[in-house]
């Protein structure tokens, strides 16, 4: 059995950076932004703890920094405030009386859309 030497040619950054159009300092690059957004999401964090219920509107003064980073980093993170669930109005009439599961959507039946070359068409039955 003979074992055959498998020669690797080296590429150099330069042979690279010329392939690809670019400079050799691009290649290099490393962006400053998500270690920005770590220190502005642990202070979301921080704001979120001491007011659950805020959003990126009253954040962004409790920071002193603009509404829209605290939005992105908060998409970025999927950070998203306490919300509390609505409560539906009720009548007191209603309070005893089962739910009436074949009722009939009075506007579905009024109003139909439809398209009509790519624009919504209205149709009203009377």
């Amino acid at each position: 059995m003979q074992l055959t030497a498998v020669t690797q040619k080296k590429i150099t950054k330069a042979q690279v950076a010329r392939k690809l159009g670019v400079s050799r300092q691009s290649l290099y690059y490393q962006k400053k932004r998500p270690l920005i957004d770590e220190e502005v999401k642990l202070q979301i964090e921080a704001v979120l703890a001491e007011h659950k219920a805020y959003g990126h509107k009253r954040i962004a003064p409790e920071l002193k920094l603009n509404k829209k980073r605290i939005l992105r980093v908060m998409k970025k993170f999927n950070i998203k405030p306490y919300r509390r669930s609505v409560k539906k109005p009720f009548k007191k009439e209603d309070m005893g009386k089962a739910a009436e599961t074949d009722a009939v959507n009075v506007y579905k039946l009024l109003c139909s859309a439809q398209y009509c070359l790519g624009q919504r068409l209205y149709v009203y039955q009377i």
